[in-house]
């Protein structure tokens, strides 16, 4: 919940940190508290973090349907906590308060490529908790609590949970004082993590091996089961989102990043009472297959998908089945890799990927409510920086990231592109104003590593294919150097920055300059090499760039030839400049390479590369799904008007396209465009006007409804 009227948040907290030294590692401890409750009171909150993940349970009722609670965060920086009305949970008279704690990424004890096992922060598990009646301190977290070690046996984020269900406590004992995690507490604002759809098995897969049961898609959360059997008998699910050809797991693929025999694995031993059911609690799983195995009498199963609740901003509704089958895989491949933070896969990293993020943000902000979602990871990122201005490519992040050869300005242009593009989709100051200061740190280190205005130090164009023409890395580079420093322009300027307004022009121009002398001259076949030109501005002779990209898509038959970046700016730039027929076709393709091609690989995802291969969830190629909005429903925002204030609005009605219906939720209400093969309907909330084009016709439009003949 946001802040009580009731409570204030941000008074100082009394309460303690409590630990239960005497847990192992891999266990999750449990605290609880008894009291006596008085009568007559009328409101009643707690105000709450347990690190890594807690449970909170109020007289055996589990209090809300939040999931791995509270968001990650860098913990020595930031902790966030959260606040829950209890009213309802409460009785006069004796009560108990009960919190089991997982280690989550607090405590991530598993080694891995990203050395979250060597974090800061990593401590034991702990708690801090305040219980306030009618807006008064009641009680707190202190030693006069008890804690034990609960039935979670073993709970990691990566490799799984051991729940032994006959497990019986003995013996509380007394927590210990435990230091605070040394970040600045905060209430979370972010939505929280929760079950968004049950879905059962579609198949049970022929195998040698103990049953696999397929979902059908690719997910993010867990499998809960219903299970009867003998006491001590064990049940073993394990996750992954591929068959071999031999209908075996394929675990071979996560083995470079996790350096651990376990992973993606659940054990449920059994009590012996009855029917019993049970999820994980701690860690979550990409996968579209579990195997399940072990002692039972019987046993039903089904997939729990969960991420952060993102309310829709958006809907797009077409009669072509790629184009409905391309939108849905961006959406599933958005949600399932949102867990507080924006990840690149929900199985093996798990992590904040900035290149990944940025790329994906437009169609992210026309489908999903995302202000408070972004806030939270856009401070993730500032707390990450260092004194110099550089940032990791992955955050949160502990000390790994800041290597040059991961980032570069390719990735680190999420400090600038999300704020930007927050403030281009709403029109609130805030989300510029509120990262100009870390952004100005950033343009401080950008021209530390700038030689003579060009950039070497980077990644290039991300999962392109084998096949895919080289370019110079240098120019994307550079180009998004470029970018950044225009953007900081753009902002300095609607900030009032005059000095810091006119020094950003003077290095993006720099910039600008230093990039055509050394690579105008360049021929090559590369798709993304014309396109982020004629994306930036940065062409000096724009129809000859045009013809150029032109001719590297004919050479490729059509079909995308590039990686992420270039899925990103390659149809933007054809439809911008001219070429939308062009830019359909390559959308359309149904082999490889390209977007349908992969959204039928991928179960009702996107994968990380155009084969489909290393993972089958990324959405680092999800652009397309804004390209939808800008191109098919044409949705473009009027820069001098923001926040959608005034839309040039440039539908594209394609001839296998009967039937089209888009909608997004501007800050001033529901903008909407449908059509048929007689009428373009559209509609335009109070406060947004249009410039509505289509074919040779243009007109302007103020607020209301609109049929328009084709």
């Amino acid at each position: 919940m946001k802040e009580s009227e009731a409570m204030n948040v941000n008074q100082a907290w009394k309460a303690k940190w409590i630990t239960h030294t005497g847990c192992p590692d891999h266990a999750a401890p449990v605290f609880r508290k008894k009291f006596q409750m008085p009568g007559g009171i009328k409101k009643a909150q707690i105000r709450i973090c347990g690190l890594g993940f807690y449970v909170l349970n109020i007289n055996g009722r589990r209090v809300g349907d939040d999931i791995m609670q509270p968001a990650f965060t860098a913990y020595d920086k930031t902790v966030l906590f959260n606040v829950y009305e209890v009213d309802n949970y409460l009785a006069e008279g004796g009560n108990e308060l009960e919190v089991t704690l997982g280690n989550g990424w607090y405590n991530e004890l598993q080694p891995s490529a990203w050395q979250f096992e060597h974090s800061a922060w990593r401590a034991q598990p702990r708690l801090i908790a305040e219980l306030y009646m009618d807006g008064q301190l009641f009680l707190m977290s202190d030693t006069t609590w008890e804690c034990a070690q609960s039935g979670t046996r073993f709970n990691s984020l990566r490799c799984g949970e051991t729940f032994d269900a006959g497990f019986k406590i003995d013996r509380w004992e007394k927590p210990s004082i435990a230091p605070a995690p040394g970040g600045v507490m905060k209430e979370q604002q972010i939505s929280p993590i929760r079950v968004r759809e049950l879905i059962k098995p579609v198949a049970i897969v022929p195998s040698p091996l103990p049953v696999i049961y397929d979902f059908g898609v690719n997910l993010s959360g867990n499998v809960e089961i219903k299970v009867t059997g003998r006491q001590g008998s064990k049940v073993t699910i394990q996750y992954f989102e591929l068959l071999r050809s031999t209908a075996t797991p394929d675990l071979e693929r996560y083995k470079q990043h996790v350096y651990d025999d376990r992973f993606q694995c659940d054990e449920y031993i059994l009590s012996g009472e009855g029917v019993e059911t049970w999820h994980s609690e701690f860690n979550y799983n990409g996968f579209r297959y579990a195997r399940v195995y072990g002692e039972y009498e019987s046993l039903e199963v089904v997939a729990r998908c969960f991420h952060t609740d993102l309310s829709d901003a958006g809907g797009i509704q077409c009669d072509n089945p790629l184009v409905a089958k391309i939108q849905a895989a961006v959406r599933r491949s958005t949600l399932t890799n949102f867990h507080h933070i924006p990840t690149d896969c929900p199985h093996r990293e798990k992590n904040g990927w900035t290149g990944d993020a940025h790329l994906a943000c437009e169609q992210a902000l026309f489908n999903f409510q995302m202000g408070e979602a972004y806030f939270k990871w856009l401070d993730d990122i500032v707390d990450c920086q260092r004194p110099s201005g550089r940032i990791p490519c992955i955050a949160p992040t502990s000390s790994w990231g800041y290597d040059h050869m991961l980032c570069g300005p390719t990735w680190d242009a999420a400090l600038f592109v999300i704020p930007w593009e927050l403030y281009r989709y709403t029109g609130k100051v805030e989300y510029i104003r509120r990262y100009y200061e870390p952004m100005g740190k950033y343009i401080g280190y950008l021209q530390s590593i700038l030689d003579n205005g060009i950039c070497r130090i980077g990644l290039g164009d991300w999962s392109a294919p084998s096949v895919a023409p080289a370019f110079p890395v240098e120019s994307l580079l550079t180009a998004y150097s470029y970018y950044m420093a225009d953007i900081f322009r753009k902002i300095s300027g609607i900030l009032h920055e005059e000095e810091s307004e006119l020094q950003a022009a003077e290095l993006s121009n720099d910039i600008k300059s230093a990039f055509i002398k050394q690579f105008a001259a360049i021929q090559t076949d590369s798709q993304i090499f014309y396109a982020m030109m004629l994306y930036f501005g940065l062409a000096e002779d724009v129809s000859a760039t045009l013809d150029n990209l032109i001719r590297t898509v004919e050479l490729a038959d059509d079909h995308i030839m590039g990686g992420m970046f270039c899925s990103k700016m390659l149809l933007d730039v054809l439809t911008n400049n001219g070429r939308f027929d062009l830019a359909y076709k390559i959308a359309s393709q149904e082999d490889f390479p390209g977007w349908g091609h992969l959204a039928g690989l991928c179960a009702g995802t996107l994968g990380e590369n155009w084969y489909g291969g290393s993972s089958m969830n990324h959405f680092m190629f999800a652009e397309i799904g804004a390209w939808y909005y800008k191109a098919l429903a044409g949705f473009n925002i009027d820069d001098n008007n923001p926040g959608f204030k005034h839309v040039r609005l440039t539908p594209h009605i394609p001839a296998d396209i009967g039937e089209f219906r888009a909608w997004h939720q501007t800050p001033y209400g529901r903008l909407e465009i449908s059509w048929d093969r007689e009428y373009i309907n559209v509609i335009l909330p109070q406060g947004v006007s249009a410039t509505f084009g289509h074919g040779d016709a243009t007109r302007k439009l103020s607020a209301g409804e609109y049929r328009i003949k084709r």
